[in-house]
């Protein structure tokens, strides 16, 4: 079982670590707030080593390292409240007193400094007491008290970051077409974490109650490890949240919209995927508003892109995918027997004129010449 535990914690490391070089490498949208996101993945994949270290007792190998690496959690709390203030103003600046956010790691450096400084074996058993026997032992006073802070701090940048973007939630959304996106994405992002901060809480009552302190560290690790794989997966599944624009009055805009050129490519990728591999415009149905209601952006800038990036109609656009299936149909032997009309209504089409129409505008035949024209060739060959 422990041997399972520590590949976990070994895994959503290497995922948070994955995530925070990928965060760092974007160099579109809003750099400053995907550092700091890298800053708490690096921070969540050596608090997740540490972990590993402990469950699979390597720590009696690396002890230094290990009581080390104790003091990176104390970035969480800071890399998430500056990573929700910068998503709201990409211009923030840090200033010198915001020196004070490292006041709790240099105070937990310093309650844990004799153990720093103490030989292999001192360090061993220290780690050991605080793990399987009492951390509540009076060497270990400094130790919980510093847990208590770290606790009351963590749960207070929590709480701050929630109503800050509260505070901020117009300004998010009137960010880019992806506001909404962002919005969600920052929320799960934020409350996901309240959770860590109960299981933090309930220890205490556990520790109290005479439990080891493992049972409560290993189950943190494997919430932490869990949050890791859905965060990977949602930024994987939704990339946008990595290219966040700024704010209106800091984004280069593209063109009369809140645009930026990053996100049209974006979207236009995502138009041409699904007319491509779901062909959603054999809907008859489908229009500029159904679309963009599918794409989670308004259909002004929807329409723009299709423009601007294509040249054409959204309504151009979408017949040019209809017709050059319809064209793909009337050389299949199996589709021979329907009639063109038939086949028109099914790629999509609401009338026989628009249909003729259009199918003429692509190919300069109208579609009874077109299928007799290639049926005489087929005959030769």
């Amino acid at each position: 079982m422990r041997n399972l535990l520590s590949i976990i914690f070994l895994f959503g490391a290497f995922l948070a670590l994955f995530a925070a070089v990928l965060t760092f490498k974007i160099k579109h949208g809003n750099r400053k707030a995907n550092r700091l996101l890298s800053l708490f993945c690096v921070t969540t994949a050596v608090f997740l080593t540490r972990v590993m270290l402990l469950s699979s007792d390597l720590y009696t190998h690396f002890p230094l390292l290990t009581e080390l690496f104790d003091n990176i959690r104390y970035f969480w709390g800071p890399a998430l409240y500056f990573y929700i203030k910068t998503l709201a103003n990409p211009d923030l600046r840090f200033k010198k007193k915001d020196v004070i956010h490292l006041l709790p790691v240099m105070l937990n450096i310093a309650a844990k400094s004799e153990v720093y400084f103490s030989p292999v074996e001192y360090q061993v058993q220290y780690i050991t007491d605080w793990l399987y026997v009492s951390p509540v032992h009076p060497a270990m006073i400094l130790d919980g008290l510093s847990r208590i802070l770290f606790f009351l701090c963590f749960s207070l940048y929590i709480i701050v970051s929630i109503r800050f973007h509260r505070k901020f939630k117009n300004d998010i959304l009137q960010s880019s077409p992806f506001g909404k996106i962002y919005l969600s994405w920052i929320r799960i992002f934020t409350y996901s974490l309240l959770p860590a901060s109960v299981i933090w809480a309930s220890s205490v009552i556990l520790v109290l109650a005479g439990y080891p302190f493992y049972y409560f560290f290993f189950g943190l690790g494997l919430f932490v490890s869990f949050l890791v794989f859905f965060f990977v997966l949602k930024i994987l599944t939704q990339p946008e949240i990595l290219f966040m624009a700024k704010p209106l009055k800091f984004v280069k805009k593209y063109h009369a919209s809140y645009l930026t050129d990053q996100e049209a490519e974006h979207v236009l990728e995502k138009i041409k995927y699904l007319m491509e591999q779901d062909q959603i415009y054999l809907d008859p149905d489908l229009n500029l508003s159904a679309l963009a209601a599918k794409l989670s952006i308004p259909k002004n800038y929807l329409s723009q892109i299709i423009n601007e990036k294509t040249g054409s109609s959204f309504t151009d656009f979408v017949n040019h995918y209809r017709i050059e299936k319809v064209k793909t149909w009337l050389h299949d032997p199996d589709r021979r027997d329907k009639s063109i009309l038939t086949l028109a209504f099914e790629v999509g089409f609401n009338s026989k004129a628009s249909f003729n129409n259009s199918f003429k505008k692509y190919t300069g035949e109208s579609p009874v010449a077109y299928r007799r024209i290639r049926s005489i060739k087929n005959i030769r060959t």
